[in-house]
Parts: structure tokens; C-alpha cells; sequence
């Protein structure tokens, strides 16, 4: 199975005529099974997706008018979704800080359930957390993280399997990341020299922190969505890719 979470950084909107042409084109060469997108805020973002011949498109409405996508949270999936929901983050981050569009916007989480033919039912959690704009986590993002984590326990006990995939908005050093890697496999984990690299190359501007999590351990390989033609990467983020082989 093929997964790919990628934040679009669709709240630019100078420059998304040039980059969404791309994305899609990336995406419809890539063709992941499961798609978690985010930052696809606005209706031009929603458009780009839909036209992505052979997915589901999943995702729920604010009451902004025009409506914005809540938590900018898009989940594609050539399976036909079971049930789609949206769960909001109790805690939204701070008014007197760049958090406060996090708050505008309303962070939270997407879950979507489809039926595999062949490891049945599977709870696709797309999610983006707030943002603390530091190296360090802050009360507003541990607080998102125990919700989040409090949810994926009731599933696991349940015996879901599970995909959380997403901008999570913690490095790997931070202390938030044990407590992931005690419920999941990081099936990015091996990207750290390949995120270094594009650093160097001066290819996005932030130290993205973008996983895909699955539950038990299976073979994964795991790449960044890149192609050398670029003049300029789509995003502030680079795409993240995984074939895992699941195994029941």
C-alpha cells in the first residue's frame, strides 16, 4: 500500500497557480492508495484535488464563508470511505501570536475509515497541529497531542488498524515523539540524511516535521516527493511517501 501526506502551504496564494499544477502532477504520477493533505484551506485548494481522476475526496466544511476546509484537512483514498469525520483540538493556541490563524482556522483531526479488501477495515487519521513556531513544543501542542493520542488508544484497543499521517509540528528529539513511537511504527524514520540534504539545497524554508505512522511493525520504503525538473519546490514542505508491505 501506498501512502503519502503532503501540506500543501495552500495558505499562499501568490504564487498557487504555479505550485498546484505541480502537486497534482506529482500526485497522479505517484498514485498513493491513501492521499492525507494539508493546508488545502480554500476552495481553489479543494478544486485542485477533486480533479485527481480515481480518488474519494474527504473533508469537512467551517462556517467562514466562502468555506474554508476545516483544519485544511483533505484525505484522498481510491477505496470509497466507510464514514468521514472531524474532530476539533480542545486547545487552538494563543490570539497573541502567529497561533491565532490556527485558531481562525480551527486545527483538529480527519478521520477516515475504508474497507481494504484484504486487511479490512482501516481509520486514516490526517492530521495538522498547531504550530509553535520554535524548536520547542508548547502547552498548546502537548495539549493537541494527548487529545489526539487519547483517541488513537480507544481505536488500537478496539484492535483498529490505524494510519496517522500529517503535520505534526515536533522534531523527532522532541519529548512528544516516544509517546508515538510506543502506539506506531515511523515508517519515515529512515529520511533524516535525505531531509538534510534538501536543507542544503535550500529547497523550502522550515525544518518540516511530516510522518506517516502505522500501527505493528512491516516492511516500509520511504521517500520525499521530488523531481530534479523543479525550479522551485511546490511547497514549504516536501511530499512524504511510503510503500508499506502490510502483513495479517
Amino acid at each position: 500500500m501506498r501512502i503519502m501526506t503532503w501540506n500543501i502551504h495552500g495558505a499562499s496564494l501568490r504564487d498557487r497557480d504555479t505550485r498546484f499544477p505541480l502537486i497534482k502532477e506529482a500526485i497522479e504520477e505517484a498514485q498513493p492508495d491513501i492521499l492525507c493533505i494539508q493546508e488545502a484551506f480554500f476552495p481553489k485548494s479543494r478544486k485542485m484535488l477533486k480533479s485527481i481522476a480515481g480518488y474519494h475526496v474527504s473533508y469537512q466544511l467551517n462556517w467562514l464563508r466562502p468555506p474554508s476546509t476545516r483544519g485544511g484537512l483533505v484525505t484522498l483514498t481510491k477505496a470509497k470511505p466507510l464514514d468521514v469525520s472531524f474532530q476539533s483540538y480542545q486547545s487552538q493556541g494563543s490570539w497573541f501570536t502567529e497561533q491565532r490563524w490556527d485558531r481562525l482556522l480551527g486545527k483538529g483531526f480527519l478521520e477516515t475509515i475504508i474497507e481494504d479488501t484484504k486487511l479490512g477495515k482501516i481509520t486514516i487519521i490526517n492530521t495538522h497541529k498547531v504550530c509553535t513556531y520554535t524548536q520547542d513544543t508548547d502547552q498548546y501542542l502537548e495539549a493537541q497531542t494527548e487529545q489526539l493520542l487519547k483517541d488513537i488508544r480507544k481505536r488500537k484497543e478496539k484492535g483498529e488498524l490505524i494510519i496517522l499521517a500529517g503535520d505534526l509540528n515536533f522534531q523527532r528529539r522532541s519529548k512528544l515523539y516516544p509517546q508515538f513511537q510506543e502506539l506506531f511504527q515511523d515508517t519515515t524514520e529512515g529520511l533524516h540524511q535525505t531531509m538534510e540534504n534538501f536543507h542544503k539545497l535550500h529547497l523550502f524554508e522550515y525544518e518540516t516535521i511530516d510522518y506517516i505512522f502505522v500501527g505493528d511493525k512491516y516492511y516500509c520504503e520511504p521517500t520525499y516527493v521530488h523531481h530534479e525538473d523543479w525550479q522551485k519546490y511546490p511547497s514549504d514542505h516536501p511530499g512524504v511517501m511510503v510503500d508499506v508491505r502490510f502483513q495479517r
